[in-house]
C-alpha cells in the first residue's frame, strides 16, 4: 500500500497581496528619499576653464546674512539679439543659480521673455516703473528695488583693428554688479566717510579722474563727503572713517590735533602720502605714533635698449598676507603711478602706545631705492650714494591698530585703525583702470576700516583668450591637412563603400 502524498502548503492569495504591495510600498519610498536627499543635499562644482560662476567669500556671506525673500526678474529675451547686453544672457543666467543655490531658499529667480510673455512682462513693468527696454535685471528686497541693465555687467573694449568696429566683450562683471547692489539694498544705511579738503586735495565729488574711486566705494554701500578741518573741535560722529588723500599742502596745528583726538577715541583713518609735497605737520603727526614717513622718492632704472637705463617712478608693489585683511591678494601685483614715498616705524615707540603695525605693501622687486636728493627741484638725474639714499628693502605701505582684540571672531570698534600708503595717485582713475588689484586694495582697506571684513573685493571674471602661435610650415602643413587630406579621406571611404557593395 504506497503511503498517501502529502498535501502541498498554499500560501493564501491575500498574504501574497500584502506582500507584495508591501514590497512595492517600500521600493516606493526608497525611490521618494534617495529623490528627496539628492534635491536636499547635493554639491555643485564649477568644472569652466577660469572659474566663470563661482561665487566669492563676499557674495555667500552676503546671501548667507539675509533675512527676508529676495526676487530677482530677469527681463531678458534671448531673441533680442540686437539689443545692448544680449550675449550676457548664458552667463548671467548660469550665475543667477550660484545665487539661488547659495541663497538658501531666500533667493528666487525668474526668467521673463517680453516677447514670449506679455502679460507678465507688463505686470512688472507697471509694478517696477521700468520702460520697455529689454535685457536687465531687477532686485527687490524688502520693498526695496533696483534695476540694472545687462550691458553694465561686462567690460567692453576695442580690438584696434579698425576704427569703426563694435566693441568686443572682455570682462565679465556679473558678480560684482549684482552683489554691490544687494548691499545696497540690504544695509538699510550707507556707512558715510569723510574725505578731508582745504589743503589742495582732489574733491571727489567734483573731480573727474576720481569717478572710478566714487563708483567703487558706493557698490560696497560707501557714501563720501568733503569734510574741511578748518575750526573743527572734532570730528563728527556720523563718519565710520576718515580719508586724507594726497594733501599739497600741510595741516595746520589745530587740524592736526583733530586727528589726534580722532585716532585716541578710536578713529579710523586712511592716510595717502603726496610724494611731490612737504607736509611736516602730517609727517610729525604720524611720527607721535611711530609711523616714520621718510624724505624720500622711491625709483629705480629700467632697461630701455641693449645699452640704455631710463629712471622710473612707478612702483609695482606685493600686497603681504602678513596684514591679515590682505590675504586674498597675496599673489596680486598693485601699481604705485610716480611719486611715492617709503615708510619706516619706529618699534619701541610702538611698543610704547600699545599699537600694533604691519606691512602692507613692498616694492615688488628689489632695485628701487628711497632717492633723497630733491631731483625733481634740482632737475638732475638721480643716482644711488650709499649711506645716503635709503637702500632695499624699502616698505610703502602699513596697516596700524591699537586697542585690537587677540580674538579675530571679536569686533571691537573702540579699537583705533589706520591704513597709511606713501602714494596718494593710485585711486586716480589712470590706476584703477590700469591694474585691477588697485580697486581691491582699497575696498580690502576701507572694509577693514569700517569693521566690514567679511566684504572682500569681487575682481571681474576676465574672459580668457587663447592664442596659437604657428610656424609658416605648420600652417602650410594645416592649410594641407584641411584642403587636401580631409577630401581625400572622404573620396577613399566612398570608393571603398563602392567596391564592398559590387562585391
Amino acid at each position: 500500500m504506497s503511503e498517501k502524498r502529502a498535501k502541498p502548503y498554499r500560501i493564501p492569495r491575500a498574504r501574497i497581496a500584502l506582500n507584495v504591495a508591501t514590497q512595492i510600498i517600500l521600493a516606493a519610498i526608497i525611490v521618494f528619499l534617495i529623490n528627496y536627499l539628492s534635491f536636499e543635499r547635493f554639491a555643485r562644482w564649477d568644472l569652466s576653464r577660469n572659474r566663470k560662476y563661482t561665487l566669492s567669500p563676499l557674495t555667500r556671506n552676503v546671501l548667507g546674512s539675509l533675512k527676508k525673500e529676495l526676487k530677482v526678474y530677469v527681463f531678458f529675451s534671448p531673441n533680442g539679439n540686437q539689443s545692448a547686453g544680449s550675449e550676457l544672457f548664458e552667463d548671467i543666467e548660469s550665475l543667477l543659480k550660484e545665487y539661488e543655490y547659495a541663497g538658501k531658499r531666500r533667493v528666487h529667480v525668474e526668467t521673463i521673455d517680453p516677447y514670449k510673455d506679455l502679460t507678465r512682462a507688463r505686470e512688472l513693468q507697471d509694478k517696477y516703473k521700468f520702460g520697455p527696454n529689454e535685457n536687465q535685471v531687477i532686485l527687490d528686497y524688502d520693498g526695496r528695488q533696483k534695476s540694472i541693465p545687462a550691458a553694465t555687467m561686462a567690460d567692453y573694449g576695442d580690438s584696434g583693428l579698425f576704427e569703426d568696429q563694435n566693441q568686443t566683450f572682455k570682462n565679465f562683471r556679473g558678480e560684482q554688479v549684482l552683489t554691490s547692489a544687494l548691499i545696497q539694498l540690504s544695509q538699510e544705511q550707507p556707512a558715510k566717510i569723510a574725505v578731508i579738503t582745504g589743503h589742495g586735495e582732489p574733491v571727489v565729488n567734483e573731480d573727474a579722474d576720481l569717478s572710478r574711486f566714487r563708483s567703487a566705494l558706493e557698490h560696497q554701500n560707501v557714501v563720501m563727503q568733503g569734510l574741511s578741518l578748518q575750526g573743527l573741535a572734532k570730528i563728527p560722529n556720523d563718519f565710520v572713517a576718515v580719508v586724507v588723500a594726497g594733501p599739497q599742502y600741510d595741516l595746520n596745528e589745530q587740524e592736526s590735533n583733530v586727528l589726534r583726538h580722532y585716532w585716541d577715541d578710536g578713529g579710523r583713518l586712511f592716510i595717502l602720502l603726496n610724494g611731490r609735497a612737504k607736509t611736516p605737520l602730517l609727517d610729525s603727526f604720524l611720527n607721535q605714533l611711530g609711523i616714520v614717513p621718510a624724505i624720500d622718492l622711491i625709483v629705480t632704472t629700467v632697461k630701455t635698449g641693449i645699452e640704455e637705463e631710463s629712471v622710473t617712478l612707478d612702483v609695482y608693489s606685493h600686497f603681504l598676507n602678513s596684514t591679515p585683511f590682505l590675504k586674498p591678494m597675496v599673489d596680486a601685483i598693485g601699481f604705485l603711478p610716480g611719486g611715492t614715498r617709503s615708510i619706516e616705524v619706529d618699534e619701541s615707540k610702538l611698543k610704547a602706545l600699545g599699537i600694533h603695525a604691519t606691512k602692507a605693501l613692498v616694492p615688488a622687486i628689489d632695485t628701487y631705492w628711497g632717492e633723497k636728493d630733491d631731483f625733481l627741484a634740482n632737475n638732475a638725474d638721480p643716482a644711488f650714494h650709499p649711506g645716503v639714499d635709503l637702500k632695499p628693502p624699502l616698505v610703502v605701505g602699513w596697516a596700524v591698530e591699537k586697542g585690537a582684540v587677540e580674538d579675530q571672531t571679536i569686533q571691537v570698534r573702540s579699537s583705533s585703525r589706520m591704513v597709511v600708503l606713501g602714494n596718494a595717485d593710485f585711486i586716480r582713475d589712470e590706476s584703477l583702470t590700469r591694474s585691477a588689484p588697485n580697486t581691491n586694495f582699497l575696498l580690502l582697506c576701507i572694509n577693514w576700516l569700517t569693521d566690514r571684513q567679511t566684504l572682500l573685493a569681487i575682481p571681474p571674471k576676465e574672459s580668457p583668450i587663447y592664442l596659437l602661435d604657428l610656424r609658416p610650415a605648420q600652417m602650410n602643413e594645416i592649410i594641407l591637412i584641411v584642403v587636401g587630406g580631409i577630401p581625400l579621406l572622404a573620396a577613399l571611404l566612398g570608393v571603398f563603400v563602392w567596391v564592398a557593395r559590387r562585391r
